[in-house]
């Protein structure tokens, strides 16, 4: 598998976690012990996978690099997915944002 494939896998792994963690999450104020259900353990798993991934991923690219790409991507990716599976909004101002950093996710790429 190609390292870049590693890169959007982790990035979708780290989402969908933080997706399933909020659905996961009490509204009542529960304790923590007694909110374990199926999607806050999917969330731990998907974690798991994308911290995996990450190692890997540090192994092939300068950390100066990837890790504000991935961080930049994964905002994004939390963004969308909440929008569209938690019906959270996403104003101009967020919109704006997530084009910035996609132009700042190119100029990242970019050969020094």
């Amino acid at each position: 598998m190609k390292p870049w494939i590693f890169i959007l896998v982790a990035v979708l792994c780290n989402a969908g976690a933080q997706v399933f963690l909020k659905i996961g999450a009490p509204a009542d104020g529960r304790p923590w012990h007694e909110s374990i259900n199926i999607a806050v353990i999917s969330g731990l798993l998907l974690y798991i996978v994308s911290f995996i991934l990450t190692i890997r991923i540090y192994a092939h690219f300068p950390l100066s690099v990837v890790s504000p790409l991935m961080a930049g991507a994964i905002f994004v990716a939390v963004s969308i997915s909440a929008s569209l599976l938690l019906a959270e909004p996403i104003g101009p101002a967020k919109i704006g944002g997530m084009v910035l950093i996609f132009f700042g996710i190119i100029l990242l790429t970019q050969a020094p």
